[in-house]
């Protein structure tokens, strides 16, 4: 029974690889273009709806964490992956603002019960297996392994776009679908599966003021906006390289050669673990503006490209350390999942009103000086605040 139960343990480890691929969207090239070329969305509907699926996922996030430490992080898995699965419908049946809408919000409402959930479902697995000190490699491996085979997924997925704009997101719904079928395969580490009364003795607000005395409401909003500005960022890529003229037909092979570059960091990441928390948070955010106001200044697509490649590995890779600095220094050991969800939250927050100002600034400027202006301002914006966070911990 016992080996039995070491496999489970060790194929849930396997199946996270599976995961970090099947996860991803293989549209997601094709959502911009779709968005405007077939949907007729404009910037402002475009920024809208990115803001919209923002506040769905601020909604659920906490709330969807602590259901996860209740009811079990497994049950929690195959619920978020049954509603992302379902999410690209939206944009089969539904060719317009209202679709899009679906689509991006059902994905991100879904993938609130995966996020945080998922994190804290692996540490768990490798704390049973005595392997705790390998999180973050681990993390950077399974996405490095995820990465690889997105590459070959968004590298393909987009070639039966001009067949029917349709089939890409049939496609991503077949792929979550896997996903789905494998949650159900995983086995519960036993020190997940408690009784609801041993987590009544460690509330969210028992938790919450544990982060308020470290003064982490602070640090969470300095990592929200960084991470929510690198996303939003992202959303806006296809238009970006439209303004530079670059074809469709290309973007499925830029968004692949982003997966392989962001690919080779994540294998390595966990190297950088030498930092500091503080040095790789200030690090990782000023990194990610620098680039956005590059993007901003550049007239050549090669260089604009690069720079959008840059932005994909920040993506890619700022929750794996961030997840492992968090995770070691976590004030509860029954609410994991709830605890990293405050951080999604906190993402999710910044996700409502950064997408706003970019659009506003796309809008105003052009999409180019947009990135630069906007890089300009997170940048002065997110230093001060952590700043504030560095003295007040200081005082």
């Amino acid at each position: 029974m016992e080996d039995t139960y070491r496999r489970g343990l060790e194929w849930n480890i396997r199946a996270y690889y599976f995961f970090r691929a099947l996860q991803k969207r293989a549209y997601l090239p094709l959502i911009a273009v779709y968005a405007v070329s077939v949907a007729g969305l404009n910037l402002a509907e475009f920024g809208l709806v990115a803001s919209v699926t923002a506040a769905v996922a601020l909604i659920l996030e906490v709330p969807s964490g602590y259901m996860a430490d209740r009811i079990g992080h497994k049950k929690a898995l195959i619920i978020g992956n049954a509603i992302s699965a379902l999410s690209p419908l939206g944009y089969i049946f539904l060719p317009d603002f209202w679709g899009v809408l679906i689509g991006s919000a059902g994905y991100f409402g879904g993938y609130a019960f995966i996020s945080g959930t998922q994190e804290a479902f692996m540490h768990e697995t490798l704390l049973e297996l005595g392997r705790e000190g390998e999180y973050g490699k681990l993390m950077g491996r399974t996405q490095t392994a995820g990465l690889l085979g997105n590459v070959v997924l968004v590298a393909l997925v987009p070639l039966v776009y001009p067949i029917d704009p349709r089939l890409p997101f049939l496609i991503g719904a077949i792929l979550m679908a896997v996903a789905l079928a494998i949650a159900y395969t995983l086995t519960v580490p036993r020190r997940t599966h408690q009784p609801a009364a041993e987590l009544d003795e460690v509330s969210f607000w028992r938790l919450f003021r544990r982060m308020r005395d470290n003064r982490q409401q602070l640090l969470f909003l300095v990592l929200g906006m960084a991470a929510a500005a690198g996303y939003k960022i992202s959303e806006f890529r296809e238009i970006y390289f439209q303004a530079l003229d670059i074809p469709i037909i290309y973007l499925g092979l830029i968004l692949a050669a982003s997966s392989l570059c962001a690919a080779a960091v994540s294998f390595n990441i966990h190297k950088l673990e030498f930092l500091s928390p503080n040095r790789y948070y200030a690090g990782s955010f000023i990194y990610l503006f620098a680039v956005t106001i590059a993007a901003g200044l550049v007239a050549s697509p090669g260089l604009g490209i690069a720079l959008l490649i840059l932005v994909v590995i920040y993506n890619r890779n700022e929750h794996t350390l961030t997840h492992a600095y968090l995770l070691r220094d976590c004030p509860t050991q029954e609410l994991k999942a709830t605890y990293i969800s405050m951080y999604a939250f906190a993402k999710a927050l910044s996700g409502v009103w950064i997408p706003l100002l970019l659009g506003y600034l796309a809008a105003s400027f052009g999409i180019q000086a947009g990135f630069a202006v906007f890089g300009v301002i997170m940048l002065v914006l997110v230093s001060i605040v952590f700043a504030l966070y560095l003295k007040i911990r200081r005082g």
